[in-house]
């Protein structure tokens, strides 16, 4: 599976879909209903963003966004694959306070906070 982190940030520069390069909103804070709930939306483009306030749980925010792509139907969701029916990027070293992304990668040494962003290739139907 391809994963692509885009794009290259200088210091300090406010966050954008790696899909389009259209800058999004912060975050709001969310009150999670269970453990690993993540603030997910919906660009303009037609990528979800899912928003990990860690950097260390992408994985789940991944599963989220991409379950959340197929109307929240995890079956459905799971019978995708990547780089086929979806593509993936990710975008790390979110600073919230500031609502910057820090150039440099740094999200699973410093705790800064990371987005995944999936984009669906094209509908497909599962019987």
């Amino acid at each position: 599976m391809k994963s692509v982190l885009f794009p290259a940030y200088r210091e300090s520069e406010r966050p954008r879909c790696p899909f389009c390069g259209q800058p999004f909103g912060r975050p709001p804070e969310v009150d999670p209903k269970r453990e690993g709930d993540f603030y997910k939306w919906l660009c303009p483009c037609g990528a979800i963003g899912a928003y990990d306030t860690t950097g260390h749980n992408l994985g789940d925010a991944l599963m989220e966004a991409i379950a959340f792509a197929y109307d929240d139907d995890l079956e459905k969701a799971l019978a995708m694959e990547p780089d086929k029916d979806y593509e993936i990027r990710y975008l790390d070293g979110y600073r919230a306070g500031e609502h910057r992304v820090l150039g440099g990668g740094k999200t699973y040494k410093s705790g800064l906070g990371a987005f995944v962003f999936v984009k669906v290739k094209a509908l497909r139907v599962i019987h």
